[in-house]
């Protein structure tokens, strides 16, 4: 598997790096805090190439509260 820069973020879209075809979202996400960036794994639904990009966060950016983010994304399913 083969790791590439990524172009989001920009006025780019994300190409296939073996056919060129346009791709629309990953088939998987990660962030990493400690090294402040984003890993997604790509699969071309035309060729079935598999590659990764990597985001970085620029080093000044604020580090938002993980905690409210979690419960505004993911409020609670409990009924009491």
């Amino acid at each position: 598997m083969t790791t590439v820069a990524s172009l989001r973020g920009s006025a780019h879209e994300t190409m296939c790096s073996k056919c060129g075809c346009a791709l629309i979202a990953p088939d998987w996400s990660e962030y990493f805090s400690e090294k402040q960036c984003v890993l997604n794994l790509w699969t071309c639904t035309y060729c079935g190439n598999q590659f990764e990009t990597t985001a970085f966060f620029p080093a000044d950016a604020a580090v938002a509260n993980e905690d409210a983010a979690i419960k505004a994304f993911f409020p609670s399913l409990l009924v009491a």
